[in-house]
Parts: structure tokens; sequence; C-alpha cells
């Protein structure tokens, strides 16, 4: 699917949207997006309007992520063991067990409600309530 997206969009395109999906904490301007690019500001506010050039944008954000969360496993493995606090180690704990499925947040509540009464007893019941209602 992503070569069909691929092959629409031309190579400034491409590199453009590489360069928006992996611009950590916006190091670039727009303005240097565009000259690294070698287009106009306008043209590439322009781009970012474009449903393929948004999709490809997303899937190299995507691929990039999946680059990242290998560093993000390192960095919470180095919290669990040298973490500063007991509460950051059990966070760090908290959050490797979720994310390897380990830990869930469901709680399950089970209530079992006994009703003693005899039948009779609650045939008058209803006959009382009845008779309320007709009132």
């Amino acid at each position: 699917m992503m070569a069909r997206r691929m092959d629409v969009l031309n190579a400034q395109q491409k590199r453009a949207a590489e360069i928006l999906a992996t611009n950590d904490y916006h190091q670039l301007s727009m303005g240097q997006v565009a000259e690294e690019v070698g287009i106009s500001q306008a043209t590439l506010y322009r781009w970012k309007n474009d449903k393929h050039f948004i999709r490809y944008q997303n899937e190299v954000a995507e691929r990039w992520m999946e680059q990242f969360l290998a560093e993000t496993y390192v960095h919470l493995k180095g919290m669990v063991r040298t973490g500063r606090s007991e509460s950051a180690k059990v966070k760090a704990i908290e959050l490797v067990l979720k994310n390897r499925g380990k830990l869930t947040d469901v709680q399950k509540v089970e209530a079992t409600v006994e009703d003693r009464r005899s039948n009779a007893a609650i045939a008058e019941e209803i006959e009382e309530l009845k008779k309320q209602l007709e009132e």
C-alpha cells in the first residue's frame, strides 16, 4: 500500500515528509524544511494538506517510533534497576508489565444477591405494590 502512495509523491515531497516525520523537538522550522528540500514554504504548507503526503508522513513516523521503542525499553530497564526512588522503580515496573500484557487495569467485581423470602411472601409484596399503584 505504501508503494502506491510513494509513486504519487515526487522525491522532494518524500524528503519533506521524512524530515517532518522525524523532526524531533521541531529542530527545524517549516522554512528550514522548505529550504532543505528546495521549495517555498507555501508549497510545503500546501503539501501538508495533501492526503498522500499526510499518509506517507504518518507511515514514516510509525517506522520512526518503532525504532524509538527499543530506546524506550532501555530507559525503562534502567529506571527499574537504578531508579532514584522506590516509587519511580515501581512505576517503571508497572509500565513494563502493562506493556508486556502481564498487568491490566481491569478489576472484576462479583456480587451474589440472595433473596430468602418465600414465594408466598413475594406474591404478597407484589399484591401490596399493585394496590399502591391503584391509589
